[in-house]
Formats: C-alpha cells, sequence, structure tokens
C-alpha cells in the first residue's frame, strides 16, 4: 500500500469507526495485505498503548523457523509461541509461553494506566491457550482494543468477530 494511500484509507477508516461507536478495532486481512503497517500508521497519533506483538524468524525455509510473542512497550519481553515442525510444513504452537509471558504481560496492561491494548497478531497459534484468551477478553472489557487478526476461523476468533462492541476492518476490502 502506497503511503498516501495508506494515510487516506487511515482518516477514512478512522471516521468510520469513531462513528460506529464501536469500543474496539479488529483489522484482518490476508497474508502480506498490510495488516501491521496499518496497525503501526494508526499507532503512531496514540500515545497511551500497551500490548503484544509477534513476529517470526525467518530462514529459506517455509513456514517461519519459529515465532515470538513480544512486549510492546519492552521488547526484550518475549517468548517462543510457536516452532516449525521437522517436516518443514506447519508450526507446533507453544501454549505455555501465551499462557505464562502472554497473560502476565495482558494483565499488567489491565491493571496499567494504559487506554489502548494492542495485539499484532492473534491466529491459530492461540487455539489452546485459554488462560490468554480469558485474559485478552477480559482487557476488552475494561479497555480499548485494537487487534490484528490473522484471517482464518477458529473458535476464539470466531468469538472475537461476533462481539457487538467491535468494528472489523477488512484490509483486503481496499486494495
Amino acid at each position: 500500500m502506497k503511503i498516501n494511500k495508506l494515510k487516506e484509507l487511515k482518516k477514512y477508516i478512522l471516521k468510520s469507526f469513531q462513528e460506529s461507536g464501536k469500543k474496539h478495532l479488529l483489522i484482518t486481512g490476508s497474508k502480506k495485505s498490510g495488516k501491521t503497517k496499518f496497525l503501526k500508521e494508526i499507532l503512531e497519533e496514540e500515545d497511551s498503548v500497551g500490548g503484544i506483538i509477534t513476529y517470526p524468524i525467518r530462514d529459506e525455509q517455509i513456514p517461519p523457523r519459529y515465532v515470538l510473542l513480544s512486549d510492546l512497550i519492552n521488547p526484550s519481553l518475549r517468548g517462543v509461541i510457536g516452532v516449525r515442525n521437522k517436516e518443514c510444513s506447519s508450526l507446533i504452537p507453544l501454549t505455555g509461553t501465551f499462557e505464562v509471558l502472554g497473560t502476565c504481560l495482558l494483565n499488567k496492561y489491565l491493571k496499567s494506566n494504559i487506554k489502548i491494548i494492542v495485539l499484532d497478531e492473534i491466529g491459530f497459534l492461540e487455539n489452546w491457550a485459554f488462560e490468554y484468551q480469558r485474559a485478552i477478553l477480559n482487557c476488552l472489557e475494561e479497555k480499548k482494543g485494537i487487534l490484528v487478526i490473522r484471517k482464518s476461523l477458529t473458535p476464539f476468533i470466531e468469538e472475537l468477530l461476533n462481539r457487538k462492541d467491535v468494528y472489523i476492518l477488512d484490509i483486503d476490502n481496499f486494495k
């Protein structure tokens, strides 16, 4: 997405989001659609944010070698949430990292003065991390949320998408 188009899109989306009266913004789209880029554009104007980002560590193989979960404010607080299997065909979720580190970080932000919780991105790796899912839902009850969601349906993603207090932005609709 070009910078000018991105800024125009941001202005339009934020206006629509504010007019909707919804509490949370959920950004979804296909792989490499610009979800994280759009999130970063939005966060440029926000000063009271905290949360969690995830990112892949890649080599020449697909899928990534592993995926990390990291604190948005203190990136040194991080842990591995997924590792590539021996056949290089899929990722194996490490639910314990979500349950311990992820839940701890979210609970920290829940008790803080942070106004907006950011989660980039929620996907299939969280499927069995029920404490982490509960921590996300608790944050959404108390704080505003901006969430990047992988375009895949899991029970937890469906639960988030079906909430009455979310404004869903599908980046694919703006290409």
